[in-house]
């Protein structure tokens, strides 16, 4: 009977299967215990039967929008040759938005122009900006004649039918140390002017006669430097700006007085010629906040109409006159009448030879409601300064009893004179909240010197 119940149990063909079976369960129970019960969990699986997440190319499979994405915000370079990373991907760049810096693109400058040329021919666009600076065509009258036919086509490109930035300057035509002349601007550039947001152009010869229909319907920044424009071209240009912004101007050639009229600008940054004086006539921009003059020498500026001017400067002795509504600043920067001031302007920015206190508190007395003060000590002015003005109670300095509540001193050295300077401001400021001043690297990092200041200052 015991014989014939092993052998329901266990279906064998002879005895020895039989006495196998039990044996082998034996092993694994014991197994089981030794692997404290993890022996009979599932088996992780090996890397070849996991799903197949990390092999194979994961960014090809993005659709082809955040691809064309990506590649727009690579530089140029890298853009082109991602059309040698799979088939699929050849299209891509072609339909990607392009952003085009043409600055540094080869290394042969005069070999850039025809792979500009290339670019524009086979991108399909659209271009949202392009910037090429320092321009330069061959010299052979050849290869002048071929450079220059280049240059007017890229912007009949179907590519920069969208451009939103322009940023353009060329190299000047002859050699150094000779009369060298400036390359005419491609008349082709105009056609550009429907979209255009932001636009730069420098080193050029402008067209000296513009049509009246030119539009910039959308251009809110304008750059303008080292170039050559007629008084009436400048005209027509700033009217065709609707919602022009910022306007830089800096090294405008053949025209002695810049007017600049506009109802939307609210920063004008000027730097002139260094040529010879020029004048800059602010005649009538109702929305004008600064007005930056970083670099005059000789310039006379008039501001007939800014009632919103808040921001001015910085301001030299070497200014020829500086003429604001009926306030006259003229050379040494003593006001020509007291009796007119600037409400507006809350932010002044000086410049001087070193601590000129007198100077300064002069300049103060016209502009009443000054909250903020930036004083530059610029050794190359190379002014005589006035000895130290003693301030007078009894004709007080209106910014100085209510309203200044920050000063900033730059390229401070901390001796004698900047240090009498800037005690002056401490004892009657009197709402002065902040002093900063601006040191070199150099005395900065002198542990010794600054603690000599603060026990001083």
């Amino acid at each position: 009977m015991k014989n014939s119940a092993t052998s329901a149990a266990v279906p064998t063909t002879n005895k020895k299967e039989a006495e196998a079976v039990p044996t082998a369960m034996k092993t694994r129970a014991a197994k089981r215990r030794r692997s404290d019960g993890t022996a009979g969990r599932r088996a992780l699986k090996r890397p070849c039967d996991l799903p197949k997440l990390t092999q194979g190319d994961l960014i090809s499979s993005l659709p082809d929008a955040i691809l064309e994405a990506i590649i727009s915000l690579l530089p140029i370079k890298d853009g082109i040759r991602t059309q040698a990373v799979a088939r699929g991907w050849r299209p891509l760049w072609r339909s990607a938005p392009l952003d085009l810096d043409a600055t540094d693109i080869c290394s042969n400058k005069y070999k850039r122009i025809s792979v500009i040329s290339g670019i524009l021919r086979n991108h399909l666009g659209p271009a949202r900006r392009f910037t090429f600076e320092n321009i330069c065509l061959r010299k052979s009258k050849k290869g002048y004649a071929k450079d220059d036919a280049e240059v007017e086509r890229w912007f009949h490109s179907r590519c920069l039918d969208s451009l939103e930035e322009l940023d353009i300057s060329f190299r000047l035509l002859g050699k150094a140390g000779v009369s060298r002349n400036r390359y005419p601007l491609p008349s082709s550039v105009l056609r550009l002017a429907p979209t255009l947001v932001v636009a730069g152009i420098g080193v050029c010869r402008f067209p000296s006669e513009i049509a009246r229909c030119v539009n910039f319907p959308l251009l809110r920044q304008l750059t303008l430097w080292s170039i050559s424009i007629s008084e009436e071209a400048l005209h027509v240009l700033l009217s065709a700006c609707h919602v022009l912004e910022t306007l830089f101007l800096e090294d405008i050639r053949d025209v002695d007085c810049l007017r600049v009229s506009s109802p939307t600008l609210k920063i004008i940054w000027f730097s002139a010629t260094h040529l010879g004086r020029q004048e800059l006539v602010i005649e009538d921009v109702p929305h004008l906040e600064r007005l930056l003059c970083p670099a005059l020498d000789g310039e006379t500026i008039r501001v007939h109409k800014a009632p919103k001017l808040k921001i001015l400067g910085p301001l030299s002795p070497h200014v020829s006159k500086i003429e604001i509504a009926n306030l006259i600043l003229q050379e040494t920067m003593p006001p020509s009448s007291l009796s007119h001031s600037i409400c507006t302007v809350n932010i002044l920015a000086l410049k001087f030879a070193g601590p000129d206190l007198n100077a300064v508190l002069n300049i103060l007395r016209c502009f009443p409601c000054l909250e903020k003060l930036y004083v530059i000590w610029d050794e190359t002015l190379k002014v005589e300064m006035i000895d130290m003005h003693q301030y007078e109670p009894l004709n007080p300095i209106k910014c100085l009893e209510s309203h200044l509540k920050v000063l900033v001193l730059n390229n401070y050295i901390g001796d004698e004179e900047d240090i009498g300077f800037a005690k002056f401001f401490v004892s009657n400021a009197k709402v002065v909240k902040e002093i900063k001043f601006g040191v070199s690297n150099e005395i900065g990092n002198d542990r010794k010197w600054m603690s000599n200041q603060k026990s001083r200052c």
